[in-house]
């Protein structure tokens, strides 16, 4: 039943998601309205809505109607999630088995390689808020496999939201898993090492992007490009990467995606010697910290990846308070507007810059 905005009332039901000329909702579908919810649908100029239950409707939907959605989401969010990280955690121990391999002299064998991650892209595409949650199953012990396949991942998913072909978001995806092999040629010792690394560690490790390239240069199936990719996924615009060097005019857009993605997995994963930094304070050192490093256009579609929070949403900011997601900015992403849910208050968290969402519940 449409309603105008004047006439709605406590408890009616969204039937629709509702935006207010904004891409994100404003609100989500199922949303049971407040005071809160109806004083900004006013503030941002919507005209009415379609709602169910609650005064407002002249007749009420029958109680099995309201029943069955929610158990229906209920068992989409629990399991389908569930099953990937099942599979996100055996292609984690492939890998694993996989570097054993290399260590050991061997080639890489490309076809278990595209097993690891194909499929796993195929599923995170279709459940995008994955990525909010992939940093938490890392272990620092296996940090390698874990890194790899989830830079392959987020590589993919990158590409995918630059709207690259399909064969462009795959050889992405391989890039970023493969872009660490060169450490199978690293002293295992160095690997394994829990504190801050010597200079001469440290020149060791630097040049595991030489390795990587000299491991992957024959494989047939992985374009020139991709290739390249992985040798230079440390490089940096601005020339203050390594191992050449090079700057912007010379890192071809598959190298910039998957340095992003190298560079924002490692910042948002435990590591022995470090604890991690939160997601959304490592979006914003993108834009900020490390301007002019990384292409702007790749750090735009990161942030949609980790961002697309529909109204409705609960996180837990870094002063360990919840909130509910109220509005999310097109131009400030990372920094929507909130209500706190022990008192209720609207914080803006574009005024608060001591605050920063630290993880999604």
């Amino acid at each position: 039943m449409y309603v105008q905005i004047e006439d709605l009332k406590e408890g009616d039901i969204l039937l629709e998601d509702v935006f207010g000329k904004t891409q994100m909702p404003l609100m989500a579908k199922d949303t049971e309205l407040t005071s809160l919810h109806i004083h900004m649908l006013k503030a941002f100029l919507v005209g009415g809505v379609e709602v169910a239950g609650g005064a407002s409707a002249e007749k009420k939907p029958k109680e099995k109607e309201l029943k069955e959605k929610p158990v229906k989401q209920a068992v989409v969010s629990s399991s389908e999630p569930a099953d990937f990280f099942q599979q996100y955690l055996q292609s984690v121990e492939n890998h694993k088995k996989e570097f054993q391999k290399w260590q050991a002299g061997g080639s890489i064998d490309i076809v278990k390689v595209r097993e690891m991650i194909v499929p796993l892209l195929d599923q995170a595409i279709g459940q995008p808020e994955v990525f909010l949650e992939i940093s938490n199953y890392s272990d620092p012990s296996d940090y390698i496999s874990h890194h790899s396949i989830a830079t392959g991942l987020i590589s993919g998913m990158i590409a995918m939201q630059l709207n690259c072909e399909k064969g462009t978001v795959v050889q992405s995806a391989l890039s970023g898993v493969l872009a660490d092999c060169g450490m199978a040629r690293v002293n295992p010792r160095i690997l394994l090492k829990e504190s801050s690394l010597t200079s001469a560690e440290r020149k060791e490790v630097n040049n595991h992007p030489f390795f990587s390239y000299k491991m992957v240069k024959d494989i047939n199936l992985l374009k020139p490009e991709t290739k390249l990719a992985i040798f230079q996924h440390h490089e940096r615009l601005d020339g203050s990467g390594y191992a050449k060097g090079v700057k912007a005019d010379q890192l071809l857009p598959i190298s910039r995606i998957v340095a992003l993605a190298d560079a924002f997995h490692a910042m948002t994963t435990d590591r022995p010697y470090r604890r991690r930094h939160l997601l959304f304070k490592v979006l914003e050192m993108f834009r900020q910290d490390f301007f002019g490093q990384f292409d702007l256009e790749a750090v735009k579609a990161l942030t949609n990846v980790f961002t697309k929070l529909p109204s409705g949403t609960v996180v837990q900011l870094s002063d360990g308070q919840k909130a509910t997601i109220l509005f999310v900015k097109q131009q400030h992403p990372t920094r929507p507007l909130l209500q706190l849910q022990k008192d209720e208050t609207i914080v803006d968290l574009e005024k608060r810059r001591d605050l920063y969402i630290e993880s999604i519940l």
